[in-house]
């Protein structure tokens, strides 16, 4: 077998060396109103034309308008029964998990499995209103509510199914998992090389040769950045030829007024426009471009887990093996990959990228801080060190041997 063919498909070398720019974009998603009104308006559209369908089955009227009644007062009272207790299941995962695992909360089935039962419900109304003055109508109306409910039995199952996983602990870990190392595998898709190497990297950065900078402040109310459009920031940087320094990165709470990025040259309003709405800001953190999420994620549960109310090292020790497999992956990484250059090979966006440092910190550092661990997640957390160190290079070692100390000695301090 050649070596291609077993390198991981983040390190094959037939993929562009910068392409930081396409993976850092503003994915454009429809969002659960839009999908919920396109279904809304399909089902109003097939509630007024299948009445009008002249062949095949002919039923009386009133008996179709009793079913179709019937079918939709029915969806109205199985949404509220469904969605109440998904509030459950999502309130149960906040209390036992971490208050910043949305991943159920999230998930495209749940707002998607809305849609569809609203659909129902308006194609029922919307029909029995049509074919109210007909003697006679089409038996495709009643089928169409009858495969309808079917349908949404199905997709109610899956809802469940999906309900019943997110307050699984193991399927819990795995999805953080799985989405982290998305986000990894978009950012970092070269090895690491040798201390001291470029790694091939021959950017270079002329942005400040002007000698001054200019600042671009964050306007509105508090808000964490979730979502940097990168290209759009490229483009903007290249027509004003200069360089876009980021002092923020995705997770960060933006406060009012403060300095998101600054810019050289003299102050360009519309470039400072560009760099602003570039932005995605929200109430919480997200996967997108936070590679430190998953990692967050993972050190609140081991921490729960710990602590003397709940006293469940099994489940701490669970979640270190997913961080585990998230550092692993990090430890072979070039992480060095937060300048973005334009078409002329220049610098034109600087980016604020977790370090390996802040990688093991966000992992350890929270857990390694506690007055006692219990033998097994202590054990859990040397071979964990042991064994990033058998993988990272040179310069990544002493990092891990700070906190092999402190395990080992009961060095609590973290400065």
């Amino acid at each position: 077998m050649s070596d291609r063919a077993t390198e991981p498909p983040a390190f094959r070398r037939e993929r562009p060396r910068d392409e930081l720019a396409r993976v850092l974009r503003r994915r454009r998603r429809l969002r659960a109103g839009i999908v919920q009104l396109l279904f809304a308006g399909v089902a109003v559209a097939l509630g007024i034309v299948m009445p009008h369908v002249g062949s095949g089955l002919r039923i009386p009227s009133n008996r179709a308008v009793e079913m179709l009644l019937a079918v939709g007062a029915g969806t109205v009272a199985f949404i509220g029964i469904v969605f109440s207790l998904l509030f459950l299941t999502v309130q149960y995962s906040s209390t036992t998990f971490t208050p910043r695992l949305n991943l159920f909360r999230d998930a495209p089935i749940v707002w998607r499995a809305f849609a569809l039962f609203t659909s129902v419900v308006v194609y029922s109304f919307t029909a029995s209103l049509v074919i109210g003055r007909s003697e006679y109508t089409s038996g495709v109306v009643p089928g169409i509510a009858f495969v309808a409910v079917l349908l949404s039995l199905v997709v109610y199952r899956r809802l469940q199914m999906a309900a019943f996983s997110s307050i699984q602990l193991a399927s819990t870990l795995a999805e953080v998992a799985v989405r982290g190392r998305e986000v990894i595998d978009g950012l970092y898709t070269r090895a690491d090389g040798p201390p001291g190497q470029a790694n091939e990297r021959d950017l270079t950065d002329d942005a400040g040769a002007a000698g001054h900078w200019h600042e671009i402040r964050w306007p509105g109310h508090a808000a964490t950045l979730q979502v940097i459009d990168v290209p759009r920031v490229l483009a903007a940087a290249e027509r004003s030829g200069t360089t876009v320094r980021f002092t923020s990165g995705a997770g960060e709470t933006l406060c009012e007024g403060s300095v998101i990025a600054v810019a050289g040259g003299e102050p360009d309003p519309e470039l400072a426009g560009q760099v602003l709405h570039a932005l995605t800001v929200g109430s919480e953190r997200t996967f997108e471009q936070d590679p430190a999420l998953p990692l967050r994620l993972l050190a609140d549960i081991a921490l729960r887990a710990l602590s003397p109310a709940v006293n469940d090292p099994t489940t701490a020790v669970q979640a270190l093996d997913s961080a585990d497999s998230l550092l692993r992956a990090i430890a072979t990484r070039d992480l060095d990959v937060g300048q973005v250059a334009g078409r002329d090979g220049k610098v034109r966006v600087s980016l604020v990228l977790p370090a390996w440092k802040d990688y093991v910190a966000v992992a350890l550092d929270d857990i390694t801080s506690l007055e006692r661990l219990a033998p097994s997640v202590t054990r859990r957390i040397r071979r964990l060190l042991d064994e990033l160190a058998a993988l990272a290079g040179p310069d990544r070692r002493p990092e891990l041997e700070i906190y092999r100390l402190r395990v080992a000695d009961g060095q609590w301090d973290t400065n």
